[in-house]
C-alpha cells in the first residue's frame, strides 16, 4: 500500500483468523492508519474489546448482525440483545452495528420482524449518540423506513452497498457515508455507476474482511487496489481519493 490508509470495515474478531498474529503483523506496517473492527455477536465481544487495548488503531462496533439475529430464535436474541446493551454500558465503542435487514435471510427470519430489530439497533445509537454500521441487502425500503421511523439526521455508513445508483441519494440525505468494499462477483458496470454518484466527501473505501483466502495484510493491499479502481471510475486522482476516505473514516469513528 503506497499511501496509509484506514480500513473502515473489517472483521478482526473473527475466529478463523487468531487475532494476535493479525495485530502483530498490522504493528509493523507503517501504511497502516486504523481499521473499524465490526460488531457481529456477544460471541465475538471479548475478543474485539482486547483487540483494541492492545492497538489503539483498532476501533471497534458492537451490534447484532442481521445473520446472527436470523441464525437464533427469539429468546436467545433477546439474551443478545441484553448482553449487547451490558457490553456497551460497560466498555463502550465507536459505533453501533453491524445492524440491519438481509433479504436473503428472510427465510430464517421475517421482514417485519427484522426490520423491528433495525428499528431497536437504531434506537440504541441514538440514546448513546453514536454512528451507525448498517448491513443492508435486498431490504434497501425497509432500512429506509426504518431509519425516517427513528428519525436522523444519522451518522455512520452502509457498508458494503448494494443498491442502485439512485438511492444513494436517499442515504446521503440521512446523513450517511456509503462504503465500498472488496466483492468476489463484481458487476464493474454498476460498481463505476455507484461509485460516480457518492458525494466524495461521503465515500468509504472497506475490505470487509475476512475475505476469500487472502490474510489481512493482503486484503489491505486489495483494499487499495480497489480504491484505484474507483478513483479511475471517478476521473480523480487515488491518492485525493485515499486522503478524503482517510479524513472521513477518522471523523467517523475515531474522534
Amino acid at each position: 500500500m503506497t499511501p496509509p490508509i484506514f480500513d473502515s470495515h473489517a472483521h478482526l474478531d473473527d475466529p478463523d483468523w487468531p487475532v494476535a498474529t493479525t495485530l502483530a503483523q498490522l504493528t509493523a506496517l507503517p501504511h497502516w492508519r486504523g481499521t473499524l473492527t465490526a460488531g457481529y455477536g456477544p460471541e465475538r465481544f471479548e475478543t474485539s474489546r482486547l483487540a483494541c487495548q492492545r492497538e489503539p488503531r483498532v476501533r471497534r462496533s458492537l451490534g447484532l448482525h442481521p445473520w446472527w439475529l436470523a441464525e437464533r430464535d427469539s429468546l436467545a436474541r433477546e439474551q443478545g440483545w441484553q448482553l449487547l446493551r451490558a457490553e456497551l454500558n460497560e466498555h463502550g465503542a465507536a459505533a453501533v452495528g453491524e445492524i440491519g435487514v438481509d433479504k436473503n435471510r428472510q427465510h430464517q427470519q421475517g421482514g417485519d420482524d427484522q426490520q423491528a430489530w433495525l428499528e431497536r439497533g437504531l434506537q440504541l445509537a441514538k440514546e448513546l449518540e453514536l454512528p451507525v454500521v448498517l448491513h443492508i441487502v435486498g431490504w434497501h425500503g425497509r432500512a429506509l423506513a426504518a431509519l425516517r421511523k427513528v428519525g436522523g439526521p444519522w451518522r455512520g455508513a452502509v457498508h458494503r452497498y448494494s443498491g442502485s445508483p439512485a438511492l444513494v441519494r436517499e442515504y446521503i440525505d440521512l446523513g450517511l457515508h456509503i462504503g465500498l468494499a472488496l466483492e468476489p462477483r463484481e458487476n464493474a458496470d454498476k460498481r463505476a455507476a455507484v461509485a460516480r454518484v457518492i458525494p466524495g466527501e461521503r465515500l468509504l473505501v472497506e475490505s470487509d474482511w475476512p475475505f476469500g483466502e487472502l490474510d489481512y495484510l493482503q486484503a489491505l493491499e486489495a483494499t487499495w487496489v480497489l480504491a484505484q479502481r474507483i478513483a479511475a471510475w471517478r476521473g480523480e486522482d487515488a491518492t485525493d481519493l485515499a486522503a478524503r476516505h482517510n479524513h472521513e473514516t477518522q471523523q467517523l469513528f475515531w474522534n
